[in-house]
Order: structure tokens, then sequence, then C-alpha cells
């Protein structure tokens, strides 16, 4: 009785400090108060203990994943007190644990889920936060993360409200369709309310959904992420075309460019969340902004070696516009077996195309599936057309010392989200 009662004590010291950690961590062995590696082993032989140490992860004190480590090995970790090693209950010993049911997501970890699953949600979820002022989206494309601004830290309704990652993901279907995943610890930290409002919108079909591979690769493997999201690209592109336009000696094509950090991007410069009308359509007007309404005439009025002007007025005396001033110039000044026009010209006038339909009409908004996918290309395709403008810049003498990033150079690994 006494070694039964002892056992106990053992797990249940386990069991607690499981349960009532922050992060639902492990115990260390060298922490135990009722340390015996006798009846360790026996919990660990009726498959109510795991055991983690740094022999097998590089932290164990989170249970990230399901393990598989062979029994002795295990009793081998927490044979001296003074062992690197952390205990875990496992989903058997948690069974008969009373649940708060109001947390959904600590209830899993309460079950014993490895911290690192990643449940997924419906994309909306994530407008709740872009569309409230009191919220930060630090986007970059294949993650992200959703902070309270510090004027709101100590709103009540918010609850300290916080999702350190989450991830883009991908719904198998014949369209592209996005959501998004978050790891089960971090919305274990969420209060009640929150964690209920989280629930709502989880997808009900969670295998059918992918994580973007980096992802993974960077808060689960540890790696890099050496790809550039091209959202990123496009602006760097645009700098370069500057710094290029000045060493030829002539005015900036652009009025302004912006950085790629969250804050320097422009708002609403990113993919779209909800499939929708609006949506798509309030992402086009930024994109005409950030590229053709920002391209400047008097870029085309200098003269410059290897360079001529055009004129601003047409055979009117009406000003031209900016891409047609574009298209006349890149035509007089380049010689090439392209065809300047389509490669370039004409990927910029349709944002202005589609620009054009919500100026002039009254639309309402629809949602469409299908929208994710026409931004996925418009955006390749002002990309294509702005990096074909770099290259043709890079070929004049006097821009052959503008430094390029390797990235821009070679192409790979610039990636549309």
């Amino acid at each position: 009785m006494r070694c039964k009662d002892e056992k106990k004590t053992v797990l249940d010291e386990i069991i607690n400090y499981y349960i009532e950690s922050h992060d639902f961590n492990g115990l260390p062995v060298y922490n135990m108060e009722h340390y015996d590696c006798n009846i360790l082993c026996e919990l660990i032989d009726e498959g109510l203990i795991e055991v983690l140490s740094e022999r097998e992860v590089i932290n164990p004190h989170i249970k990230g994943f399901d393990f598989t480590i062979p029994i002795n090995q295990q009793k081998e970790n927490i044979s001296k007190k003074t062992n690197y090693s952390v205990l875990y209950p496992t989903r058997k010993a948690l069974e008969s644990i009373p649940l708060d049911y109001t947390k959904p997501y600590s209830v899993l970890m309460q079950k014993g889920e490895k911290q690192f699953k990643i449940i997924f949600f419906n994309i909306e979820i994530l407008e709740r936060y872009v569309n409230n002022p009191k919220f930060v989206i630090m986007d970059c494309g294949y993650r992200g993360n959703i902070y309270v601004k510090d004027e709101y830290i100590d709103d009540k309704t918010i609850d300290n409200e916080y999702i350190k990652n989450y991830g883009m993901a991908y719904i198998d279907g014949k369209h592209l369709e996005r959501a998004m995943g978050v790891f089960v610890c971090d919305l274990a930290k969420l209060s009640s309310q929150k964690q209920m409002l989280w629930k709502g919108f989880e997808l009900p079909h969670q295998k059918i959904c992918k994580i973007n591979s980096g992802f993974v690769d960077n808060l689960i493997n540890g790696n890099w992420v050496n790809e550039i999201w091209i959202f990123h690209a496009l602006i760097e592109e645009m700098i370069v075309i500057n710094e290029q336009c000045e060493s030829i000696g002539i005015p900036k094509l652009f009025n302004r460019t912006f950085g790629t950090g969250f804050s320097e991007m422009p708002e609403g410069f990113r993919n779209i969340l909800m499939p929708t009308l609006k949506n798509y359509y309030d992402f086009v007007l930024v994109l005409e902004k950030v590229i053709v309404h920002n391209i400047s005439y008097k870029t085309f009025q200098k003269n410059a070696p290897c360079m001529q002007s055009i004129d601003r007025k047409d055979e009117s005396g009406k000003n031209k516009g900016s891409l047609l001033m574009l298209d006349e110039w890149l035509n007089k000044n380049i010689q090439t077996q392209e065809n300047l026009t389509d490669l370039i010209v004409e990927p910029l006038r349709n944002i202005r195309k589609i620009r054009q339909k919500p100026a002039h009409e009254l639309i309402s908004n629809e949602y469409d599936v299908t929208l994710h996918q026409k931004q996925f290309d418009l955006v390749n395709d002002t990309y294509t057309a702005i990096r074909a403008l770099r290259l043709f810049f890079t070929n004049h003498p006097l821009a052959k010392e503008v430094k390029v990033p390797e990235h821009l150079v070679s192409g790979n690994g610039i990636v549309n989200h």
C-alpha cells in the first residue's frame, strides 16, 4: 500500500506541475520533490509518464511533438536526479483530469496534445485584427504575428490578446484558397472568451489544410527562410530603379519608395484575406497608388547619355498620362526584340483598368474564392513588368555600378504566398 501511495505521490507531482505551469511544461528531474528512480521506471513501464532529455531535443521543457523514445533510454535519462531530463504525464495519465471546456485549446493541452500541433482557421479570423486599429499585424507572407498596440494594452475588452505566430495555410481544392494555422500552445494562452471566439472560426476539415513550408522550416526546424516575399521584392526593385535613374542622371522614376519592414510597408500591400470583391478592389487601389500613380513624368523629360527625352504634351497640347509617356519613352530609348508595351506597360495599364470599375460604378460586394488566384496573377504580372524595367536600366553604361541584391539578379527564391 505504501508503494502504491508513493507512486501516486510521484505521478501527481508530475501531473500537477504540467497542468499548473504557464506553458504546460514538463517537470525537470532535478527539481522533483519526490524523486524515486524505481517508481519513475515503473510509471514509464505503465505508460503513465514519458521522459525527454537534451539528448533527444534542444529544449526538453516543452513537448512540441509526439516522440517514440525507447523505454530503456528514458529510464537511463532519469537514472540520476542531476540528469538534465524532463518528465511529462502521458495522455493515459491525464484521462481523469478535470477539464475547463470554456477553454477548448487549453483542454487539448490538458489532455496531453503536442504543443506544436497546428490548428487551421478560416482566414476571416485574421480580418478581425487587420480591420481593428487596436492591433498590429506583422505580416511577412508565409507567417506573421498579432499583438496589441501599446496604448491599448490595458483595454480589458482585449484580454491581452496575442498570437505569437500564425502561418499562411492553404485548403486543398480546385482553386487557390488561403487559411491560417496557429500552434495550439499559443491558442491555449488566450482567455476563455477569445478561445471560444477562435473556436468559431476553426475549419471543420483540418486534414485538407496545409501550412506554408516556410512556417515549418523557420519555426519548427529552426532554419532560416531564404525565400523573398514578392511584395518585398517589388519594393526592392523600385528602390534599385530609382538608384539607377540617379546614376544615369535623370529624375527618379518613382516619386516615393517604401521599406520592407512591417511598419514601412504601404497599408494593404499584402495578400488579400477573405476573397471578396471589396478586398480585391481595395488591394488594386493600393497597388495602383504604389506603382502606377507613383510614376514621375519628370523622368521622361530630361536628356542623358544614351537617353532621349520626350515631350510632356501631345499634338493637341494636352498633357500625356504617365503610362503613355512610359510607353513612348521606352520604345524610343531601348532597342530590343521584346515587345516593351506588352512586357512592361500593359500589365500596369491592367492595374488602372481594374481600378476604373469601382471608381466609376456602384459595385455589390461578393464572395468569390477565385479572387485569391486573380490577385496572385496580378501581383506576378506586376512584378514581372517592374523587374523587366530594372533589367533594361541595368544595361545602361552609367547604371553598371548600382548594386542589385543577388536575389533580384537571379530571380530565384522570390515567392508569392
